[in-house]
């Protein structure tokens, strides 16, 4: 299903409507992008994508079509490292605790999002992962311009922008208590 929709979406001058994937910025980073489709090619099982787009328009920008790689190993490169264009690393693993280990055991921490039915994965999901932007049943391109951003780790760069002025002065306080444990609560308090 993930292949199929990757392989449908539109590739081309990100101005026109309809299109899903636009060029990389400049030359010196598809080239970088190139390079880690051929590093997908022996870490991975490439699903759909995998080289330059040619023809036509394409070959007056630098287009790469939406690149899956299956069976990524969590401590490959493209796993740990920042590509900036089109590639997914698929990577497997056998349960919910097992997916949180792996997302945090990179060097970045800018955002992360997951998509489940379950508030006990979702809620916990939001206290254990590691970086600066968690998005809960969304992607995580996007977000309000007017609240804090940025990530921690080798992705933190120093006082988001905005901060708590931002916060403060767009947020209505509400105290919300979630019991995520999944056991029966056996006292009236925390």
């Amino acid at each position: 299903m993930l292949a199929e929709r990757a392989r449908k979406l539109k590739v081309g001058n990100g101005a026109e409507p309809g299109t899903g994937v636009g060029p990389s910025v400049d030359e010196a980073q598809f080239k970088k992008v190139q390079e880690y489709l051929e590093i997908g090619k022996r870490e991975g099982k490439l699903i759909c994508g995998g080289e330059r787009l040619r023809g036509g328009a394409y070959d007056r920008g630098w287009f790469t079509p939406p690149t899956i790689f299956d069976r990524v190993a969590p401590d490959a490169r493209l796993a740990q490292e920042e590509v900036f264009g089109p590639v997914l690393a698929v990577i497997r693993v056998k349960d919910f605790d097992e997916a949180v280990r792996v997302a945090n055991g990179v060097r970045y921490g800018l955002a992360a999002s997951i998509f489940s039915t379950n508030a006990n994965y979702v809620f916990e999901f939001a206290e254990r992962i590691e970086c600066g932007v968690v998005h809960l049943n969304s992607p995580t391109p996007g977000g309000e311009a007017h609240v804090p951003f940025g990530g921690i780790k080798a992705t933190g760069v120093g006082e988001r922008e905005t901060g708590n002025v931002a916060i403060d002065f767009y947020s209505e306080l509400k105290v919300v208590y979630v019991d995520y444990t999944g056991r029966k609560r056996e006292a009236g308090f925390y």
